[in-house]
């Protein structure tokens, strides 16, 4: 095995050995047994790898002439042309990624072409294997240094321009490019202003002062100029310096970064400033809208007058979907309905609109109101289920029976293959990449989520099948699993199984080993700080590891959860929002005058919103499933005023 690891370039071994030792360190379960079907050939593929150890001979080439059906016959060709770089001719390669039907390996095996050749300085074989569509960042930096070497200058800049005009630092595969580039032409004058553009816009403060040093004499009064203004928007009216493009620049992104923090200042300078400005039509949109949106939350708002009027002409979804919430949460129901027909037809049809469409509907608009609420009531989901509460019908799950689908495509087939092989070799890395590189397809997201189920990867048939846009599919979106824990741990808290899976679908998509950006970990999420304090309070030996551990991060949440509904004097929907953003900020939103439905679509943060919404509605899904009663809010929470 050394002489192989000696011969193959790091990445493709790495994710090779990765893939084929990582078993040992996954769980049991985490391995499939395809049953019978290539049994023989498994034996085969693992002798012909056995095999290349010592080379491409005989022995090795009798065994893949019996693996040409196999599924993973292109992993074995990946591995032994990785072996052999240096003389492999890129034709080879190309066939090889034309016939891994967008399978990771090949993609590994590119990239592992690709720097061997630029290693040794063969610009063609790059430019070859690299003219296609779908490149990653480091192959087309790859691709356009090689250009760069063959003086084919058009090709090699319509790339690098892009590349390096990004408003963060570029990845260290880009370097060798840059370098040689930086060291002939370099950037013009137009490409160190997009850049600051991109930087200012990625709020990237430390880039903006390193590319000063591309700058002409002629641009750096200008670039100093936009960093000064960037660094205090308020100088934004003052003295512009530059050509009048340049002087838009400023002024469009000293307007936008003040109306962050002062939007009624950002309409006045921008107003001040048009009388100077030639603005583009994106440039006067851009200040607009960001004055607009800061205006709807901020204390030193534009004029409302002035605000509505805006909404009206952008006619933008995010920004009239703010406005709509501001008017729900002030009730305002003329004004609701007046910017309701400001949505695009797209968005008017969504459950959230058309319910506060009903409930706000004019006198006289009684037939309609109801006609909405019907038609809603007849879906799935929190407002579904509240028109249908409303109308007292009974909640709808709307399950498409697994046996109505159609056929999966061929495509499809083969990456399950794939998947299914490469996991019941133990390569459970390798299967996982295969998985997921299969889930832009919903065709194939679709065949993979349905293999993920029978396989008990609950968590993958969840991705793959949102993926898939299967939102029907509730057998794959909402499995039921450590049902023994959940009702262990629920048992004396007054906690159902479907209280507290409900919030796991949520949290982690009931995956145990899940940790959050913010460190939220294992199934329900438990952040460590929160886990050590409701295990004091519970006389539970608190263990860290231990969250990434079923039944462990249950009893910690579900006790956590426990405490939240005491707390709340059992209402779920306020101990939800705690749980999701704490109890602090649920204190702050909470002013005792507005029905559970208007609380929650008009809580501040997104994510807590969807969230409370979300495992509400899972709830509902899970009970019925299970042929339990279900009801979308106790009668106490519907008469609470939050």
């Amino acid at each position: 095995m050394l002489r192989l690891l000696l011969k193959y370039s790091v990445t493709f071994l790495v994710a090779y050995l990765v893939s084929a030792f990582g078993a040992h360190a996954m769980p049991a379960e985490d391995v499939v047994d395809a049953g019978s079907m290539w049994s023989q050939e498994r034996i085969w593929y693992r002798d012909a790898v056995k095999e290349l150890r010592t080379g491409v001979g005989p022995r090795y080439l009798t065994l893949r002439s019996k693996l040409d059906h196999y599924p993973l016959a292109v992993y074995l060709d990946a591995l032994r042309y990785e072996g052999d770089l240096h003389d492999t001719p890129p034709e080879v390669i190309a066939e090889i990624l034309d016939r891994s039907d967008g399978s990771p390996v090949g993609e590994r095996l590119l990239t592992s072409y690709v720097r061997h050749k630029i290693g040794d300085r063969e610009w063609r074989a790059v430019i070859s294997v690299t003219d296609r569509e779908g490149l990653d960042t480091e192959l087309t930096c790859q691709r356009a240094h090689a250009l760069l070497k063959r003086k084919r200058l058009t090709e090699a800049n319509g790339l690098i321009g892009p590349l390096w005009t990004v408003g963060k630092s570029q990845i260290k595969a880009c370097d060798p490019l840059f370098s040689d580039w930086l060291a002939g032409a370099g950037p013009g004058d137009g490409l160190v202003w997009q850049r600051a553009l991109n930087a200012a816009g990625a709020r990237n403060a430390r880039l903006m002062r390193y590319i000063k040093r591309f700058a002409s004499k002629q641009l750096t009064p200008a670039l100093n100029n936009f960093y000064g203004v960037y660094l205090n928007p308020e100088r934004v009216t003052r003295s512009l310096t530059g050509t009048p493009t340049q002087k838009a620049d400023i002024a469009t992104m000293g307007v936008t970064r003040l109306a962050r923090v002062n939007p009624l200042r950002a309409l006045t300078a921008m107003e001040s400033l048009d009388t100077s400005i030639d603005f583009s039509t994106a440039q006067r949109q851009q200040m607009v809208s960001m004055i607009v949106r800061h205006s709807l939350f901020a204390r030193s708002a534009a004029p409302e007058s002035w605000v509505i009027e805006q909404v009206d002409t952008l006619r933008d979804d995010e920004l009239t979907g703010i406005f709509l919430r501001k008017m729900i949460a002030e009730n305002r129901w003329l004004d609701y309905r007046t910017a309701y027909q400001w949505l695009s037809q797209e968005a008017q049809v969504q459950d959230e609109w058309r319910y506060w469409r009903a409930m706000g509907a004019a006198e006289g608009e009684a037939e309609e109101a109801a006609t909405i609420l019907e038609e809603l009531a007849e879906g799935r989901g929190f407002h579904a289920y509240l028109a249908a509460a409303i109308l007292d019908q009974p909640l709808s799950l709307n399950m498409l029976n697994p046996e109505d689908r159609e056929s999966h495509t061929d495509r499809a087939l083969r990456v399950v293959s794939r998947v299914q092989e490469l996991s019941a070799l133990g390569q459970i890395w390798e299967s996982r990449s295969e998985f997921r590189s299969g889930l832009d397809d919903p065709e194939v997201a679709l065949a993979l989520a349905e293999f993920a189920a029978t396989q008990g990867w609950h968590t993958l048939a969840i991705e793959a099948s949102a993926a898939a846009r299967a939102w029907d599919r509730l057998d794959l979106r909402f499995p039921r699993v450590y049902e023994d824990d959940f009702a262990k741990w629920g048992e004396g808290r007054d906690l159902e199984v479907e209280d507290l899976i409900a919030i796991a679908r949520r949290e982690s998509a009931l995956e145990p080993r899940a940790i959050s950006e913010a460190n939220a970990r294992g199934l329900m999420q438990v952040v460590p700080a929160t886990a050590r304090i409701t295990a004091r309070k519970h006389n539970i030996r608190y263990n860290r590891r231990r969250l990434r551990e079923p039944s462990y991060n249950i009893l910690v949440g579900s006790r956590y959860y426990a405490d939240l509904l005491s707390r709340y004097d059992d209402n779920r929907v306020l101990a939800l929002a705690a749980y999701n953003a704490g109890p602090n900020r649920v204190r702050r939103w909470t002013d005792g005058d507005k029905s559970v439905a208007r609380w929650v679509d008009t809580i501040p943060f997104k994510e807590t919103r969807e969230y409370v919404r979300a495992v509400l509605a899972y709830n509902v899904i899970y009970r019925t499933m299970a042929g339990k009663p279900a009801t979308l809010l106790t009668e106490a929470e519907l008469n609470h005023q939050y």
